[in-house]
């Protein structure tokens, strides 16, 4: 089964998760040979201070760089 997890930040709207799951339902089945009833695709938002980049502050850290 080919899942997709989309991390990205809050705020996008039900009709934008349409539009970004269609399109990476219609690459998987029409480029990627999946059966449509197989794609399953996740949205998860990762909210401010919940992810960090090595060598980078996490967003709304007060960390400073080494």
């Amino acid at each position: 089964m080919p899942t997709v997890i989309v991390y990205w930040a809050p705020g996008r709207s039900v009709d934008q998760k349409k539009l970004v799951s269609q399109r990476i339902y219609e690459a998987l089945v029409e480029e990627g040979g999946a059966r449509p009833e197989d794609v399953l695709i996740i949205f998860q938002n990762i909210e401010a201070g919940d992810s960090a980049r090595p060598g980078l502050k996490a967003a709304g850290s007060k960390a400073t760089e080494d």
